[in-house]
């Protein structure tokens, strides 16, 4: 029964869909950071790491498109499955062959990892590329006083959790911000499989978690809890109070609500409704 959820997740469409809009918004992001600069254009003296690979890929990854669409791109591989195997008559097919507590564990095991695959791997391969086109190093941080130059992100740390390691441990930040955006497109994607259990319109399912998250984002700012905002557990660096709290904190109550929903709530006879 694994085999054949993670087939239907990983083998559709659905997923294909997902990871070519996660390419096409952080080539958006890339492009308003701008081309790598020809080392050989320079003249003697400026600042040779005004475009670099570490800054190129914050701007990439994480411009407005992708932390934008990231709920929905996380939702979309597999978590309005259940709704549609319900509506095609395939669950009942299923059910005849297996239990439905095997059948609702393979989904969820499926569905999580998809979700969290369709925004991690393309922002993988997208550093990977641009640590072949764009140079790798960081100019000077300037004297307590001095302006910065030549600086697309002027810090010297970056707020919330690892934000040490932006410029002594470059390649573990971007490494522990690709993790953490495969640990929200898991969450969101186990939060869509919940819904999916008690809605049965596919592209409500699939809209709600979208939804929920621009809530979220409006009221923690109107509340004056940026730290908590939604949008904040995908690019904790963009807030100064951001934390392992406010970032764990949040996804972990979110996957731990979508998955007693999943487990506790989902009954055989909920097929039939």
């Amino acid at each position: 029964m694994l085999k054949e959820e993670f087939r239907r997740a990983f083998f559709s469409w659905s997923f294909l869909l997902a990871i070519a809009i996660t390419f096409v918004a952080a080539i958006a992001g890339l492009l308003e950071y701008g081309p790598p600069v020809d080392p050989f254009a320079i003249n003697p003296g400026e600042y040779p790491f005004t475009q670099n690979a570490f800054d190129g890929f914050i701007y990439g990854a994480y411009y407005w498109v992708l932390p934008l669409l990231a709920p929905l791109i996380a939702v979309l591989p597999f978590a309005a499955s259940f709704i549609t195997d319900r509506s095609s008559g395939y669950i009942s097919f299923i059910l005849s062959r297996t239990s439905f507590r095997k059948y609702i564990t393979s989904k969820f095991f499926a569905n999580l990892l998809a979700g969290g695959i369709s925004l991690s791997i393309p922002l993988l391969i997208m550093y990977g590329v641009i640590n072949i086109f764009y140079l790798r190093g960081f100019g000077p941080v300037p004297a307590p006083g001095e302006a910065w130059v030549g600086g697309r992100i002027p810090y010297a740390f970056l707020p919330g959790p690892m934000g040490y390691f932006y410029r002594v441990k470059p390649d573990l930040y971007v490494f522990f911000l690709t993790g953490l955006s495969f640990i929200f497109g898991a969450v969101y994607a186990s939060l869509g499989l919940a819904l999916s259990l008690f809605l049965h319109n596919r592209y409500v399912a699939l809209a709600t978690p979208f939804i929920l998250y621009q809530i979220g984002s409006f009221a923690m700012n109107i509340l004056g809890k940026a730290e908590w905002s939604t949008v904040m557990t995908l690019m904790p660096f963009s807030y100064k109070t951001t934390s392992w709290l406010t970032v764990f904190g949040e996804l972990g109550a979110i996957f731990l609500i979508s998955a007693i929903c999943i487990f506790k709530f989902a009954k055989k006879k909920r097929v039939y409704e």
